[in-house]
């Protein structure tokens, strides 16, 4: 019989949300979703989530759908 040993480790980044917000408009991303967010920044959708809502709170992206937001432009964007 073998003994599994299972780790589980926490690991917290900050996210600068405005500079996100202005890298998505760089690459011409209007319209981002959950699950495509988490994929490119190698998170859970459920951390993805937690960033478009606080972006959402900050009139950053607004909430299209269940997981569908769309990214709006801010006065500093409009240069």
């Amino acid at each position: 019989m073998v003994n599994k040993v299972v780790f589980s480790v926490k690991v917290h980044t900050a996210i600068d949300l405005s500079k996100l917000h202005r890298n998505l408009l760089e690459k011409g991303i209007f319209f981002v979703t959950v699950e495509s967010l988490a994929r490119d920044l190698s998170i859970s959708t459920r951390s993805a989530g937690k960033i478009l809502s606080k972006m959402c709170e900050k009139g950053l992206v607004m909430k299209c759908s269940k997981s569908t937001y769309r990214v709006l432009l801010v006065d500093g964007d409009r240069e």
